[in-house]
C-alpha cells in the first residue's frame, strides 16, 4: 500500500487533531534521526504526511470539511473579483441509516468509500470534492455555467445509481444519492453559510420529491462550453461494480 494511502486511511475524519508520535508511526518515520540529506528528506516526508493527515477524510481519502470551507471561501472571493459563476453541490446517500442498521457499519463504510470514488470520478480536476460529514459530500465547482452544473450533477447521480457495491458473503447493494445544487455569481456579497444552507435546502427538497434526484431552483440554459462538453463526454463510459 502506498504511504499516502496509509496516512489517508488513518487520518481524522473531520480534520481533528493527531498525536505527533502516532502520526510518525503511521508514516513509518518514528525511528532515530538520520544523517545529512537523508534526515532532510525524512523531515520533508514528515511534513508532507502531516499535511495529508490534516486535510483528508480518514475513510474516503477525500478532502475534509476544513479544506472544503477554505475552497468555498476562496471561490466566493474570486467570484467577487471576476463576477464569474461557480457551483456548489451537497450530496447525500439515500437511506444510509437503513444500510447501517440492516448490514452493519463495516458495510456502511464500504458504501461510503464506493460512493466517494464514483463522485470523485465524476468531476474535473479543478473541482474540490469533500466529505462534508456523515453520509454527505460536497463539491465546489469553479467557473461553471448553470447548464454544466446541472448536467454534471446528474452524471454523478447516475454514476452512483449504476454502481453495485459488493460486500461480504455475496452481498450486493445498489445505492442512490440526492443532490442539492446552487449556482452563484459574485456580483454581490455572498455569505458562505447562507450559500451552504441554500444548497442544503435543495438537497432536502430532492429528498421530499422522492430521492435519487438533483434539485436545482430554476431550469438553467441548456448550453455548455466546449470544455464542459468534453468533460461530460468522458463520463459516459465507466465501470459499474465496486468491491
Amino acid at each position: 500500500m502506498r504511504e499516502d494511502a496509509v496516512v489517508a486511511a488513518h487520518a481524522p475524519a473531520s480534520g481533528g487533531t493527531v498525536d505527533l508520535g502516532e502520526a510518525l508511526r503511521l508514516l513509518g518515520l518514528d525511528g532515530p534521526p538520520l544523517a545529512g540529506a537523508d534526515e532532510v528528506a525524512r523531515l520533508q516526508h514528515v511534513i508532507d504526511g502531516l499535511c495529508l493527515l490534516s486535510s483528508h477524510d480518514g475513510l474516503t481519502g477525500l478532502a475534509n470539511r476544513r479544506v472544503f470551507n477554505d475552497a468555498l471561501g476562496r471561490e466566493i472571493d474570486r467570484g467577487a473579483r471576476t463576477a464569474e459563476s461557480f457551483g456548489l453541490l451537497i450530496i447525500d446517500i439515500d437511506h444510509f441509516k437503513q444500510i447501517n442498521d440492516q448490514h452493519g457499519h463495516p458495510v456502511g463504510d464500504l458504501v461510503l468509500k464506493a460512493v466517494a470514488e464514483k463522485i470523485a470520478d465524476s468531476f474535473r480536476s479543478i473541482d474540490l470534492v469533500a466529505r462534508f460529514g456523515g453520509e454527505e459530500f460536497a463539491v465546489v465547482l469553479p467557473n461553471v455555467s448553470p447548464a454544466f452544473l446541472l448536467q454534471v450533477a446528474e452524471r454523478a447521480r447516475e454514476a452512483v445509481a449504476n454502481t453495485r457495491v459488493e460486500g461480504p458473503r455475496g452481498l450486493q447493494l445498489n445505492v442512490t444519492v440526492s443532490i442539492g445544487a446552487v449556482c452563484a455569481r459574485g456580483l454581490a456579497a455572498i455569505d458562505r453559510d447562507a450559500l451552504i444552507e441554500d444548497a442544503d435546502s435543495k438537497l432536502y427538497a430532492a429528498k421530499r420529491q422522492g430521492r435519487n434526484r438533483v434539485c436545482f431552483d430554476t431550469a438553467p440554459d441548456t448550453e455548455v462550453t466546449r470544455d464542459e462538453r468534453t468533460h461530460l463526454l468522458r463520463l459516459i463510459d465507466s465501470p459499474d461494480t465496486i468491491s
